[in-house]
């Protein structure tokens, strides 16, 4: 029995498995997006879902996210394509009357840094 509280992620009907705080390797999934409009900055990379305990495990999130996340462009999608690369995968939405395109990338997080 543990004196300390054990920290859940929410259950968004995926696979993925967190990993523990003294795993080596963490594993992450970024999706990168280039955004259009005068207030908005030109490129918004999102964190997405827990920290991963493999890279097989991240994979399989980022193709979820391939075929499931919705950008803020288009407006009005109707339909995407998605292909997969050696870090993860392109996805091309097609729009009412543009095409825009996001990637999604699975990355191993090294560390962080104030500076």
């Amino acid at each position: 029995m543990s004196d300390y509280d054990v920290y859940e992620t929410p259950d968004d009907g995926g696979a993925e498995t967190p990993a523990a705080p003294e795993a080596e390797e963490q594993w992450r999934v970024l999706v990168e997006y280039a955004n259009s409009g005068q207030s908005k900055p030109p490129t918004v990379v999102d964190v997405r879902g827990p920290v991963y305990v493999s890279r097989a495990v991240a994979l399989e999130a980022a193709q979820r996210q391939a075929f499931d996340y919705q950008p803020p462009d288009p407006l009005s999608p109707r339909g995407r394509t998605v292909y997969q690369r050696p870090d993860g995968f392109l996805t091309i939405v097609e729009g009412a009357m543009t095409t825009f395109h996001f990637r999604t990338h699975v990355v191993r997080l090294l560390g962080t840094s104030d500076h």
